[in-house]
């Protein structure tokens, strides 16, 4: 049988960069393998689960380049692809288990549950549930209180053992597995079930996915063995720390967003109106009461600062290229076997083996992500840049949302050689599109504008009027232009009309190459520019 792997997310919140990474690892391994990948979307938490969600992975996926063969919107012969339209199969599964006895009913309430885990923890001991005998008393009263039953399994009998594609054997002990819920109250069934089912159903050969799902993995098996299945191959990958350790998590924001505003020294009483709070709210996400995002957010605006990228859209957010956080991701907890690092599509599918993929925890380097992304920056086409420069600018509102594709192009060769991204490219480049304020600093005013009795001063004085008068504005011209009158004003030293015009045009002495920089601004701008600058310092 050919490869078939998938991902299957909740789409109950955004695509977090470890389940990109998950789906990065399995399409590498079908393509590598010249299998299908498949998504699925689980979608049985009827509480949380949303279409927005839904489409918000989607789109994410999408811009990671990690397109599916099967799956919503393009089908399948596994369709369908989402759990919530797959109930008949689940519900023909389950009668098979309770026709068998290995599966019942199970009546108890949360709080009864409760109690009995309080129990076993006072006993310290494991709560583990088994069959419970209901007196026909007990099933009476239950059923008039309105309960519902749960389904649950019967435990399994013998060890469950199993050889993992990463971590090599694994034995989970018959004594550690319980009687656990396979149908909801509400009549759905629960993910351990589902994920199952959909699994035989589709054809899945091997369920590659993160560690922290290898406690879950032996009841999977314990159901394909009672349901009479062939499980597929299992490949748990090594876990994403933070470089102060501890998984990544999207509590980070929350983290993140208190300790910015502590040092912020901003009162709460202060805060709270500005993001739509009352200060008691706001004190008990302080005291990690909550941890809710749009709370952290909100901080984040109006504290004017950047929370930590969590989330594949917050890359994207940042100025990330799809392509560089694709190579970055691969890299945790994988390696292609020698110092290679900067790695394209083709490439990476070319090397993936199982074999290379790491049992400890990788760390996320977000300095090393920014130095890989820099050099995509550089070695993307002009067309990519400006591309990419778009998609920056529907989630920001980037200095250039008015600008044409030739301005756009313009800006990327200009700027690319020093931007690590899509951010910082517009961090470099926003004098183009506002006119300095101030100038400085102090130590370069006094040595390129004012030493010698004004030289730098006298000299864009002498040229203003030249630039002014001239026929045709680009690159070319302006370079015969300032080089010809560096001739006859400053003996043919270039630097010294150059840091002038850069603090006229920038307001400061730094600049990508000055004809270039000054060809991307208008003829009306840079004699402006000039006039403005000689009046601050001669007024």
């Amino acid at each position: 049988m050919s490869t078939r792997c998938r991902f299957a997310p909740s789409p109950t919140g955004q695509l977090h960069v470890g389940g990109a990474r998950s789906a990065l690892f399995n399409v590498l391994f079908a393509r590598a393998t010249s299998g299908k990948f498949v998504l699925r979307l689980e979608d049985t938490d009827r509480l949380r689960s949303s279409v927005e969600s839904e489409k918000r992975i989607m789109e994410d996926l999408r811009w990671l380049g990690l397109d599916w063969d099967e799956g919503p919107e393009c089908g399948g012969p596994g369709a369908p692809y989402r759990q919530s339209e797959r109930l008949s199969l689940y519900q023909d599964a389950l009668a098979q288990l309770v026709s068998e006895g290995l599966a019942y009913e199970a009546w108890e309430s949360s709080e009864e549950l409760m109690a009995l885990r309080k129990e076993a923890e006072a006993n310290k001991t494991s709560f583990l549930y088994r069959r419970r005998d209901y007196s026909p008393e007990e099933l009476q009263a239950f059923e008039a209180e309105g309960r519902t039953p749960v389904l649950r399994c019967v435990g399994s009998s013998e060890d469950i053992v199993f050889t993992d594609e990463v971590l090599g054997e694994i034995r989970v002990p018959a004594e550690d597995m319980d009687d656990f819920v396979i149908r909801k109250a509400d009549g759905f069934p629960t993910y351990h079930f589902a994920v199952v089912v959909d699994d035989h159903h589709m054809g899945v050969t091997h369920v590659l996915r993160a560690q922290e799902h290898l406690k879950n993995t032996a009841r999977h098996i314990q159901l394909y063995q009672q349901l009479g299945w062939e499980p597929p191959k299992r490949g748990h990958m090594p876990l994403i720390f933070s470089m102060t350790g501890g998984k990544m998590s999207k509590r980070d924001k929350a983290k993140a967003a208190r300790q910015m505003t502590r040092e912020s020294g901003r009162e709460l009483a202060e805060l709270a109106p500005l993001i739509g709070m009352t200060e008691e709210d706001l004190r008990r996400f302080m005291k990690k009461k909550n941890d809710e995002l749009s709370t952290a957010e909100a901080l984040a605006n109006a504290l004017g600062v950047d929370l930590p990228e969590i989330d594949v859209i917050d890359f994207r957010r940042s100025g990330y290229l799809p392509e560089a956080l694709v190579n970055f991701l691969a890299l945790l907890g994988w390696n292609p076997g020698d110092d290679r690092e900067v790695m394209d599509w083709a490439e990476l599918v070319s090397v993936f083996t199982l074999d290379r993929m790491g049992k400890t925890a990788a760390k996320f380097d977000r300095e090393k992500l920014e130095w890989m992304n820099g050099v995509y920056v550089r070695g993307s086409t002009i067309p990519r840049l400006v591309e990419a420069m778009k998609d920056y600018g529907q989630f920001n509102a980037a200095i250039w949302k008015d600008s044409d594709d030739a301005m756009l192009s313009s800006i990327a060769e200009l700027f690319r050689e020093r931007a690590t991204t899509i951010r910082s490219l517009e961090a470099q480049c926003g004098w183009l599109f506002q006119r300095p304020s101030e100038y400085g600093p102090a130590k370069s005013i006094k040595k390129f504008l004012l030493r010698n009795e004004g030289q730098g001063l006298g000299v864009l004085s002498a040229l203003r009027p030249e630039l002014a008068q001239m026929a045709s504005w680009d690159e070319e011209a302006l370079e015969s232009v300032i080089t010809d009158f560096s001739q006859r004003h400053t003996e043919g030293k270039l630097g010294l009309i150059a840091q002038p015009l850069r603090i006229a045009l920038t307001g400061g002495p730094v600049s990508p190459p000055i004809f270039s920089s000054i060809a991307l601004l208008s003829q009306e701008e840079t004699v402006a520019r000039m006039d403005a600058c000689l009046a601050h310092f001669t007024e």
